[in-house]
């Protein structure tokens, strides 16, 4: 297979696992080799559809991803290096014939799922240690190519920002599990466009505020966990209590009297 090669069909009896990237409660995320190339396979768990809320959006994470990276493909977004590129999906995964590598999606209900992705070796989740004024911009930008293709990405952390180091380095948008999708660019999409705009602003001055940062990440980290293991992730009281905290700290990073705090 083509490194660079569009959407197609992928058959899992081809692909050989060489080792665990990241896992969590949704889902996990391995090194490949696919017909002599490396790739990135994130697998979810299947433990039956979630569905939709009341306002329509979709619950399920393989569903969102996929239909945020088709687009993004179609797009060119992709083939720009701002997000990984996407080669596939597998609708099917036997965790039997992929063991020991897949043992802990053995207890699923149905079989998982999972989306081939570009590789990227040498790529590190932003922080304040690694974190570059003069690369930052990229990440600006590159969610404004993102919200060209019709993409909310939805999770803006600086977790989900790689920095992939190379001759240059670059800065690549990732993780697009709960991201919504928009054909028609009305006045609600574009508010939270520019909604999400002001969010990566501001974690760039957050992310040279080490205490505000951490405590950002705090957040992230458990209100992910509680929406997951509660299976409450469309419930608009959890939704409202992440959005306010992280628009607070935001807040934070940027107003006069921060320094003052810190």
């Amino acid at each position: 297979m083509n490194p660079s090669a569009a959407l197609a069909e992928i058959d899992p009896s081809k692909i050989n696992i060489i080792s665990e990237i990241a896992r969590s409660d949704a889902s996990s995320i391995f090194k490949v080799d696919l017909d002599g190339q490396k790739y990135a396979l994130k697998i979810f768990h299947d433990n039956g559809d979630p569905g939709y809320t009341e306002k329509g959006r979709d619950l399920n994470r393989f569903r969102c991803e996929t239909n945020a990276y088709e687009k993004l493909l179609a797009s060119g977004v992709c083939e720009r290096s701002i997000v990984p590129k996407f080669h596939g999906c597998i609708n099917e995964v036997d965790p039997a014939v992929f063991h020991p590598a897949l043992r802990h999606f053995a207890q699923d209900t149905f079989k998982p799922r999972g989306i081939l992705l570009e590789y990227l070796p040498n790529a590190e989740s932003l922080n304040c240690v690694n974190y570059s004024d003069t690369l930052y911009p990229q990440a600006i930008e590159g969610m404004k190519e993102i919200h060209k293709a019709g993409v909310h990405h939805q999770d803006i952390y600086p977790r989900n920002i790689l920095l992939v180091r190379g001759n240059p380095d670059r800065l690549v948008w990732s993780d697009f599990d709960v991201a919504t999708t928009f054909t028609d660019l009305g006045p609600e999409e574009q508010a939270l466009c520019d909604h999400e705009i002001a969010l990566v602003k501001g974690l760039g001055d957050l992310l040279v505020r080490t205490p505000l940062l951490l405590i950002l990440e705090v957040v992230s980290v458990l209100t992910e966990e509680y929406r997951e293991r509660t299976r409450l992730r469309g419930c608009p009281r959890i939704q409202s209590f992440i959005e306010c905290s992280h628009s607070f700290l935001v807040f934070l990073s940027i107003s006069d009297g921060v320094n003052q705090v810190l």
